[in-house]
């Protein structure tokens, strides 16, 4: 089957990729720019520190590290055709613990710290979980208006909390990178212009239907559920995360969260600001494979670690969200349709090529950075499941050695 995500399909014409520089503020996305910009966002933008803890999970390199090969468009491939044809940055292959793979590329390495993007929408997820596990929100019933009542006259006056983790929030935002007028292009616009407000510019985008009816991707949803969060535990999104999950989870180096304005009035960037090294994507994407618990440690509750990852309306499940997508999504992770052997996997999934890939089955997870010239790209999507095939074949072959 064919996995096609089919977002936005283009933001700016290809170009070769790599870049000397990070760019500007007006280039950072310009194919020219965003193989260096992607790495070196703190250049660019203000950021606040996720702390990480002394106590690492430890991660040890595999005695027989894996080799996967896939087929793409008739062809037999291997890990440098992925590596090139796909702009990767980093990759990384995890089971349980130990390492099979791990690579960089385009002058990444190991201490990089690479943009999320969309991914960290998946992280502001885990926070809304957190915070409905302390008291500090009440119930997904709940509307936002309850937390954030200053988004009335707007798309979410009627929304409740789960409706925007559903992205089906009814607002008229459109995720179309393509477009110049598009409420994406016009939030990048105001991020890019770094003088905040991106939480007011989202919350303001009027409704275009009632929620609940229709999936409609939407960074505008993440950016609420951020301001929600931020309200509801009275601390930055960066404090948050780093007290509940970055340090419990071992992180191995502090993180950053890239803000939307200069100094203490900053706020994070809750769509895809999370800047960290691969490994420690890697591990935030372990935490999901064994269910909310990590060596030993139970940091996300059980019961979230499941909802977050299934569908909760027919029209979210796997093939149902329209268009070309075989996708399905629950609370702002993305759902892989089941075949034999690939039931129940799960994704993070940022513009330009971040993934998380998670297989609880397998206790597999990987990473994946990159620098499409594109924000979004049919044909390189279906490459990077065709490839994630292939690295769950090598995995089992491996096991049945």
């Amino acid at each position: 089957m064919r996995w096609i995500l089919g977002l936005a399909s283009a933001l700016v014409m290809a170009a070769p990729a790599g870049a000397a520089d990070v760019g500007s503020r007006a280039t950072w996305l310009s194919p020219q720019h965003n193989a260096a910009a992607f790495q070196g966002m703190e250049e660019l933008f203000p950021s606040r520190r996720v702390q990480a803890s002394p106590q690492v999970l430890p991660l040890h390199v595999a005695a027989r590290p894996i080799a996967p090969t896939y087929r793409f468009e008739g062809r037999t491939l291997g890990l440098d055709d992925f590596i090139a044809r796909n702009h990767v940055s980093g990759l990384l292959v995890l089971k349980g613990q130990d390492i099979l793979l791990e690579r960089y590329a385009l002058g990444a390495d190991p201490d990089t710290r690479f943009v999320s993007f969309s991914m960290g929408k998946s992280v502001v997820s885990t926070l809304v979980g957190l915070a409905l596990a302390e008291g500090k929100i009440a119930s997904l019933s709940d509307p936002v208006a309850k937390y954030l009542p200053e988004v009335k006259g707007g798309a979410y006056e009627s929304a409740s909390i789960e409706d925007v983790l559903n992205m089906s929030s009814g607002t008229s935002f459109q995720e179309a990178y393509a477009e110049p007028d598009s409420g994406i292009a016009r939030f990048i616009g105001v991020f890019s212009a770094n003088q905040g407000g991106l939480y007011d510019f989202a919350r303001q985008i009027p409704s275009a239907r009632p929620p609940g009816q229709l999936f409609n991707y939407a960074s505008a949803d993440t950016e609420v559920l951020g301001m929600l969060v931020r309200r509801a535990v009275g601390e930055p999104l960066a404090d948050y995360l780093s007290r509940k999950v970055w340090a419990p989870m071992g992180a191995e180096a502090d993180a950053r969260w890239m803000l939307d304005g200069p100094g203490a009035a900053g706020q994070e960037v809750a769509a895809g600001g999370v800047l960290a090294r691969l490994r420690d994507y890697g591990r935030f994407g372990l935490l999901f494979a064994r269910a909310g618990e990590l060596d030993g440690r139970r940091i996300v509750p059980a019961d979230w670690s499941a909802d977050a990852v299934r569908p909760h309306r027919p029209n979210l499940a796997p093939g149902k969200l329209g268009g070309r997508s075989q996708l399905g999504y629950g609370y702002q992770w993305w759902l892989a349709p089941d075949r034999p052997g690939r039931e129940g996997l799960f994704m993070a999934i940022g513009i330009h090529g971040q993934y998380i890939l998670v297989d609880r089955k397998r206790d597999l997870v990987v990473v994946k950075t990159a620098a499409w010239p594109t924000a979004s790209n049919p044909a390189l999507a279906e490459e990077t499941f065709a490839f994630f095939d292939g690295v769950i074949d090598a995995v089992d072959r491996e096991a049945a050695r």
